[in-house]
């Protein structure tokens, strides 16, 4: 009967009414919230793990030997607490400068996130050189959303070059492994990515035209970025022409930026925690945290604190605040100087 009487509404009232259906609490304490003047982020960075058993070429964390962020772990009963204390956060983004997979209570941390609704990603991109057949299991049956893997080649001795102590036949593998499982549950989760930086090493163009047939095989979605150092290859045309890059502002390494994709954002759609609660508002900061603990205080009202909402006026254009975390960043003066979020609602 209730059928019935769906079939004979109108259409814009049926989605409506579909859309109803498909709410649950976290939309309303985010609607009830904007409606007093509160915007709370659905979405946020929990950094799992800052550890990392590869040494890479320019990794910020071994450049600067782990800056204020330091070495450790997300621990379970701190993730536990944060979904409680913040229960309207659907999507969290585990990865950042170290390797998630080096978590001892990840298993458990995507177990509990699953019982809640709570989707995770590592788009940030993980290196997959070290995770078990347990967790790999775990990551297709608890419906971990999408992973980047690292690979910066298509053969060891490319890939070793970058990705200091990786072996390339283990990642692989493993890809083998976790593509084994999803077809075991019959699921598309997770989905997966292959992150090639373009490097002094890795832009030779059989192996780049190797990495894409490899991927392929695969069935993993492949993607070349830019070297964050700057690098510009010898022939650009080449690696335009085979990965889709642009390469037309050689002189500028911040051009890729807009005000869509600048990680100044983040600080208002998706602030970036640490592993053990600082908030360090976005991934490329690794120097000072903003003085307040998202595990102790919420999310809230660390997003409301004095000086992140004063960081927030000073990128907007706005008086400068000589305490923010975000004086220290190279991003920053480019953000002032091009005026991307001044017009940011």
């Amino acid at each position: 009967m209730l059928n019935f009487i769906k079939s004979q509404l109108p259409t814009p009232v049926r989605l409506w009414v579909r859309s109803l259906t498909q709410l649950d609490h976290r939309d309303l304490i985010i609607w009830m919230n904007r409606t007093i003047g509160r915007k709370l982020p659905r979405r946020v960075k929990i950094d799992a793990s800052s550890l990392c058993q590869l040494h890479c070429g320019s990794c910020a964390m071994r450049i600067y030997n782990y800056g204020d962020r330091g070495k450790g772990y997300l621990k379970f009963d701190d993730f536990a607490k944060f979904l409680k204390m913040n229960s309207y956060v659907r999507e969290i983004e585990l990865s950042n400068h170290g390797e998630i997979f080096l978590n001892p209570d990840l298993l458990k941390i995507i177990e509990y996130a699953h019982s809640k609704k709570v989707k995770l990603t590592a788009w940030n991109g993980v290196n997959f050189n070290t995770v078990s057949d347990e967790v790999l299991e775990t990551l297709v049956k608890c419906k971990f959303y999408g992973v980047n893997v690292a690979i910066d080649g298509a053969s060891q001795g490319v890939y070793s070059q970058y990705r200091g102590n990786g072996n390339f036949d283990k990642v692989i593998n493993n890809i083998k492994k976790l593509n084994e499982y999803k077809e075991k549950y019959n699921s598309p989760l997770p989905l997966l990515n292959w992150q090639y930086i373009i490097l002094e090493c890795s832009e030779i163009e059989s192996e780049i035209k190797k990495a894409k047939e490899i991927a392929k095989e695969l069935n993993c979605r492949i993607f070349f970025i830019k070297d964050h150092a700057g690098f510009i290859p010898k022939d650009t045309k080449m690696i335009e022409r085979e990965t889709n890059l642009c390469y037309e502002n050689k002189n500028n390494v911040l051009s890729r930026y807009t005000e869509r994709n600048v990680p100044c954002v983040d600080l208002w759609k998706f602030p970036q925690i640490n592993y053990d609660g600082r908030l360090f508002g976005c991934c490329n900061n690794t120097t000072k945290d903003f003085g307040v603990n998202v595990f102790e205080i919420g999310l809230r009202k660390s997003l409301n604190s004095k000086i992140v909402k004063h960081s927030k006026k000073m990128l907007m254009g706005k008086k400068m605040c000589e305490e923010s975390p975000c004086n220290s960043c190279y991003i920053k003066n480019f953000v002032l100087d091009e005026k991307l979020l001044t017009k940011m609602k």
